[in-house]
Order: C-alpha cells, then sequence, then structure tokens
C-alpha cells in the first residue's frame, strides 16, 4: 500500500511494532531518464517488444498516448507551425510571392496568433451557416457581424489556445484545418496504421538522413500535464465524429501566455513589444527535455520507438490480421475504397 504526500514522494506504510502500529518509511526514488530512443533492428522485434511479456509491454496503460510517423526525419511540431506564410496585412490576407521566391515564415507570435484565430473563426462561420454540429463559442457568435472580436484586448491577453475554442479547434484540426494541435491516439494500432499505411513525402535534404531508414512511433505519458503546466490534452466528443472515435483519438497543446497589456488601449510601445515576440517552432520531444533539465523523475514519460522502414509492410500485415485498416479507421465507403488502394499498393 502506497500513497503520496504534499512533496510528491513515494511513502510505504510498513508494520513499525507489537501492537500493529504503522508508520510512514520514505522509500529511495531510482532516477530515470525522462525520454527514451529505441532504435529495433527489425518489424518482429519491435512487435515482441510491445506484446505481452515484452519490455514496454507493461507500460501501455490507460495513460500512454501514441502517435505514429512515416520517417524518422518528421518533428513533433503542429501543422501550423510547420506551413510557411506571410501577411500582408493584419485582417489574416496572404499574398503569393513570385514562383522564385522564398515565402517567409511568420515571425511574430500575435500575427502568427490572429491568422489561427481568423481561420478557426472562419471555420466556425462557415460550418454554422451550413446547418452543421458545432460547440458553441460565445466569444465568435456575440461578434459574428460586427468583427470586434479579432480587434479584442481579450484575444490578446487570453492564453493561446483559450479553453473555450479547444473543442473548436480539435474539430477542424481533424477534418484538415491547421491548427496548434498534435494529433495522439490511445490506441498503439491505429498509430502503427498511421506510420506505415503510405511511404513519407520527404525534403531533398531529408533524403540523406539516417534517420529517413526508419518509421517512428512515440509513445508519452500524459500524466506529465502534471509536472508541465502548458501541456494540455484535449478530447474532444466523440458523438458525431466516426473517424475521431474509430481512430480513439485526442490532441495535445503546448498553451502559450498570453501578452501583457496596461489597459484596453494598447499604446504604441505595447504593440512594439507584442510584435516583437517571436514564434516558438521548437518540436514537442525538445521542448518538454528543456522543461524537465535539472529535474530529478521517477519514471519515463516519453518514449521515442525507432523500426526500420523494410519492415512496413509486415506491420501492415500485421494490422491487417487483427482487422485494423483504412476501412475500420475511417468508416464510410471512402475508407474502403481507401483500404483497397493500400492493400494494392502494398
Amino acid at each position: 500500500m502506497s500513497y503520496m504526500d504534499n512533496q510528491d514522494k513515494p511513502l510505504y506504510i510498513v508494520p513499525n511494532n507489537m501492537y500493529g502500529v504503522r508508520t510512514r518509511v520514505e522509500k529511495n526514488v531510482q532516477q530515470c531518464e525522462p525520454m527514451i530512443i529505441k532504435k529495433y533492428g527489425s518489424a518482429d522485434e519491435f512487435l515482441k517488444d510491445v506484446s505481452y511479456g515484452g519490455d514496454l509491454y507493461s507500460r501501455l496503460n490507460n495513460s500512454i498516448v501514441f502517435r505514429g510517423l512515416q520517417s524518422g526525419t518528421y518533428e513533433l511540431i503542429p501543422s501550423v507551425l510547420r506551413g510557411k506564410i506571410k501577411f500582408t496585412e493584419l485582417d489574416g490576407s496572404e499574398y503569393v510571392e513570385p514562383e522564385d521566391s522564398d515565402i517567409k515564415l511568420a515571425e511574430s507570435e500575435e500575427t502568427q496568433r490572429f491568422k489561427e484565430y481568423y481561420d478557426l473563426r472562419t471555420f466556425f462561420e462557415l460550418s454554422d451557416e451550413n446547418s452543421l454540429r458545432l460547440p458553441d463559442v460565445e466569444r465568435i457568435r456575440k461578434y459574428l457581424l460586427s468583427y470586434e472580436d479579432l480587434g479584442s484586448t481579450r484575444r490578446l491577453t487570453d492564453e493561446w489556445i483559450p479553453y473555450d475554442l479547444h473543442e473548436l479547434a480539435a474539430l477542424a484540426q481533424h477534418y484538415g484545418l491547421k491548427t496548434r494541435l498534435l494529433d495522439w491516439t490511445t490506441s498503439i494500432d491505429t498509430a502503427i496504421y498511421f506510420a506505415v499505411h503510405e511511404e513519407p513525402v520527404l525534403k531533398e535534404e531529408e533524403k540523406s538522413c539516417e534517420d529517413v531508414k526508419y518509421v517512428v512511433i512515440w509513445m508519452l505519458d500524459t500524466s506529465i500535464a502534471y509536472k508541465i503546466q502548458n501541456l494540455k490534452f484535449i478530447r474532444p466528443p466523440y458523438y458525431g465524429n466516426p473517424n475521431l472515435a474509430a481512430q480513439r483519438g485526442l490532441f495535445s497543446c503546448w498553451i502559450e501566455p498570453g501578452f501583457n497589456l496596461s489597459s484596453n488601449v494598447i499604446s504604441e510601445a505595447e504593440h512594439m513589444n507584442i510584435m516583437s515576440v517571436p514564434v516558438n517552432r521548437t518540436p514537442l520531444d525538445k521542448r518538454i527535455k528543456e522543461e524537465l533539465r535539472g529535474e530529478s523523475v521517477d519514471k519515463t514519460y516519453m518514449w521515442k520507438l525507432m523500426i526500420p522502414i523494410e519492415g512496413r509492410k509486415k506491420l501492415y500485415d500485421y494490422l491487417n490480421r487483427k482487422g485494423i485498416n483504412a476501412a475500420s479507421l475511417f468508416p464510410g465507403y471512402g475508407g474502403v475504397v481507401k483500404c483497397l488502394q493500400e492493400a494494392r499498393a502494398f
């Protein structure tokens, strides 16, 4: 029998004397690496490790979530922070540069945040106009005709993404809108499917990288949210979203703090300070590593499991034998056709 005291130290109750009085005795905590990288020699070796009796099998509890990536070169960066965009005005408009000119990354956190809010707002408005089910977001609905929310100081002072937009962002992300959220699943089989179902699309500079020889399954212990307050996990309602339900999906979000303002009227100096805050595009694993730097942890929170890319077909066949494929993960006619196409490709 064990419990935790206020200092989060494991304590154990043990017999103390002939009368059966028991006292609390502190147990030494074995320190662990917060993140582990495991490279497997084959798909069989990986499957053995995560199957009954394997070293990682006991780790696969209800607090663990998974993410499958088609290449070891892919990073844990939210989709909206990967793309290159530039804005001419703070109304969210973009311009297209000449084909021989690079499109720059948005450098300001406020510019990037405005674009994300504008997209979520537009997603809400168009979905509502077409009678689609939505979470009701007062901050958007209240100003649908006036657009006052776009210039509101509340939008600046709130953390990003604010709690009342979590469900809307999760819904939009699942249907393809780029947001700050990262997709995860509570099913390791679903993560394996997304890691192997198609070949990776690689940049030229990635093709010579050693990590291109692997597909990756990330494992993350959601209890890490107790240690890192900025890291939140969002599981939106599955009702009305059969794909998300079939995939047992959820999302993580690194919450960025709001901007400090002295009043509802922004001074020129405050505006300059806000616009000078850069966008943080650090991958999630590196942010976690930096956050826990120097801390003593008594368990591992994150694993990067690297499987040779030659094992893709074996892993795909393994899933098929369990009835896990595009038809089961994307319920509907489209998933059936996708399943047929993938089977032919393999």
